[in-house]
């Protein structure tokens, strides 16, 4: 499984220059940027050029996701419209690292109430399936791979996501984050008394999906009893990691964000050291 193993950065990791010189020591291959505001209007010309002189000095790649905050699969189209106008000013920005950009990740379910609603359903979706073909085609454009992310929505719900790969694959692929997948379904068994393991959850992903994987973002998690938490260091959760990749093994993925917030479930905060004892942890299971 030859993978490129990455660490995520977001505004609130400046000064940039001090958290690249961190992730180089820990040997990693790619960085994911995240465009949330006020990325990138806020870095002038300048600013730009020393990020990308600074991916160039530690030899890294850089993936970048889309902001969260930009609805761009809304069924309203003032909203939806606002927000492509918001991501071609980000892809640009984007486009601006190639070769050195690897991808373009968004998220693509419209948090819309009335989704659920069988009379609603379908309009939404067309909708948010025309949104998505125009993300597809804009990032076509600039010469970066999409990819969308599968949300806090379990399996048999996220008939959005699996339309949208199905319509649009290869233009568009799948970043597979595998604590939003057992989340959802844990958080849905409470509700509906429905039940499976951690590597069930999974493998309905992949046996579907592993096959349009680019991106795998990973984490450990601890989903038991009253306690719903993901993004934890590696080996502080539940997970069984030798099960997981092994499953994640079987699919095409070619970048794995080691994407841990947290070093336990008392959400500890993350530091380098835990991170690097992850970045290891993912290696030996390579």
């Amino acid at each position: 499984m030859g993978v490129l193993l990455g660490a995520p950065v977001w505004y609130g990791n400046r000064p940039f220059k001090k958290t690249l010189e961190e992730l180089h020591k820990l040997g990693l291959d790619y960085i994911e940027f995240s465009l949330d505001y006020p990325l990138p209007g806020c870095m002038p010309d300048a600013e730009r050029e020393e990020l990308k002189q600074l991916v160039e000095e530690f030899d890294l790649k850089i993936g970048f996701h889309s902001p969260i905050d930009t609805p761009v699969a809304h069924p309203r189209d003032e909203l939806a419209e606002a927000s492509l106008t918001v991501l071609r000013s980000c892809m640009a920005f984007s486009a601006s690292f190639l070769p050195r950009a690897l991808y373009y990740n968004c998220h693509l379910h419209p948090r819309v109430t009335t989704y659920k609603l069988e009379d609603v359903r379908p309009q939404i979706k067309e909708k948010s399936l025309e949104r998505c073909e125009e993300l597809t085609r804009m990032a076509s454009e600039f010469g970066i791979p999409a990819c969308v992310e599968n949300e806090l929505v379990p399996f048999d719900k996220s008939d959005l996501t699996h339309d949208a790969l199905s319509r649009f694959y290869p233009h568009l692929q799948f970043t597979f984050d595998i604590g939003h997948a057992i989340k959802a379904e844990v958080h849905f068994s409470k509700t509906k008394r429905g039940g499976g393991s951690h590597q069930d959850y999974l493998k309905k992903w992949i046996d579907k999906c592993g096959q349009k994987i680019l991106v795998v973002h990973v984490h450990d998690c601890a989903c038991t009893g009253n306690v719903a938490r993901d993004h934890l260091a590696l080996g502080k959760g539940d997970l069984d990691l030798e099960e997981v990749f092994k499953l994640l093994k079987a699919t095409t993925c070619k970048y794995l964000l080691v994407e841990t917030f947290w070093q336990n479930k008392a959400k500890k905060e993350m530091d380098y050291e835990e991170l690097g004892r992850s970045v290891e942890l993912c290696r030996s299971c390579l």
